[in-house]
């Protein structure tokens, strides 16, 4: 003990020599400016210069998309996931040379043209890329119709995206290619992304207006499109009441299941129908056929995510609510029968299968067989004996 108590001593003497010796040295250093300071500052500095890679970046065309020619790593695992059922995954795909997951297209083709628009569900950076519902649905189409049917499927998805974002898509990078249809995937989360209330610029669209009541869009544009300085508090000044934080959100997300009224989730799902009208008029101008395809969230399929959600839906409105998880689908149906659009909807695939079978994190691996399976059966139905005998179109 008595030769532990003098290690410790003389430590603590050896410490506080330093520390006056340290003391006194900067004082001389401030004193004579002999660069003392300076070289003790830098004595383990490190620089780095180097570059790294950038996944997602902002773009004036549609908000956001991935960094063109870039690959993509993503994945997802843990030692207990089997506990709970949870699948994990590991893919490396590689972003085409306009920032989606696809192959880059001709511009011209003599083959009947399907352009997929949606959110991550239709990105889907979850599978490796021959497993992903978008390619397999032109494989499945070839192979079950043995070779009668030819499409080309090009996959426009943009993850964190919404219809208004699609008709960025659609306007800068869909049209030249002169799809015959494109194809709209949309889902519940879409109403969140979509609206300026929630998802302002530069990653939201500025809505462009046709008519001083706001009921038309003639055009919805992204980035700064105006001086930031200013910009947003005009923003904020335009919304009004119905701008909503991030926690405030989650009551507009418990009104689009429910029969209630609710003033800003009327104003949310407004911009949907203005946005989806003007997605529909942009393809009737370019002699694309539209379509409308739905994907339910797992928690509309699985009765014991949905119980959680609506519970968690009560606590936050401090009341009882009648929420049905059907209703979603519903209002989608009913703006796609407005429009005069065909309107599909995966969820009786998606009961018949199973959550367990077809969910993942968004879809699972088999998954997006089952929907790429459903798809191409659609297609084989639908569209035109293939190649097509119209002649091949010209480039733009």
């Amino acid at each position: 003990m008595a030769r532990l108590k003098t290690v410790a001593f003389n430590s603590i003497l050896a410490i506080g020599a330093l520390a006056v010796t340290l003391a006194a040295a900067l004082a001389i250093d401030s004193w004579l400016n002999l660069g003392l300071r300076f070289a003790i500052a830098t004595l383990f500095q490190k620089s780095i210069q180097e570059p790294e890679p950038i996944m997602y970046v902002y773009d004036n065309d549609t908000g956001w998309r991935l960094n063109p020619r870039t690959q993509y790593h993503r994945s997802l695992s843990g030692p207990f996931f089997g506990l709970a059922g949870l699948q994990g995954y590991d893919a490396r795909l590689r972003v085409n040379s306009e920032g989606f997951l696809d192959r880059d297209h001709y511009v011209q083709t003599h083959y009947y043209r399907i352009a997929f628009l949606g959110n991550s569900w239709v990105e889907a950076v979850q599978q490796e890329f021959g497993s992903r519902f978008a390619p397999l649905t032109e494989d499945y189409v070839h192979d079950k119709s043995g070779g009668r049917k030819v499409v080309e499927v090009m996959n426009f998805g943009v993850s964190n995206g919404s219809p208004a974002h699609s008709y960025g898509v659609i306007h800068s990078y869909m049209a030249k290619y002169h799809p015959d249809e494109a194809w709209l995937f949309v889902t519940a989360a879409d109403i969140r992304s979509n609206t300026p209330i929630d998802t302002q610029p530069p990653f939201g669209g500025t809505f462009v207006y046709a008519d001083a009541a706001k009921t038309e869009l003639r055009d919805i544009r992204f980035g700064y499109v105006d001086p930031p300085a200013y910009v947003r508090a005009q923003r904020v000044k335009a919304m009004g009441e119905g701008t909503v934080t991030d926690a405030g959100f989650a009551h507009v997300m418990t009104a689009h299941y429910s029969r209630e009224r609710d003033p800003t989730y009327d104003r949310v799902w407004n911009d949907m129908r203005m946005v989806m009208g003007l997605i529909k008029r942009t393809l009737d101008a370019q002699g694309t056929r539209m379509r409308v395809v739905y994907i339910p969230p797992r928690y509309e399929i699985d009765p014991v995510l949905w119980e959680q959600w609506r519970r968690q839906a009560v606590k936050g409105a401090g009341r009882e609510l009648a929420l049905d998880p059907a209703e979603s689908e519903r209002r989608f149906a009913g703006l796609a029968r407005g429009l005069g659009v065909e309107f599909v909807s995966l969820t009786p695939l998606c009961k018949e299968k199973g959550p367990a079978e077809m969910y993942g994190d968004h879809f699972s691996r088999m998954g997006h067989h089952w929907v790429a399976d459903y798809l191409a059966r659609l297609v084989i139905d639908t569209v035109p004996e293939s190649p097509k005998t119209a002649p091949r179109r010209e480039a733009p």
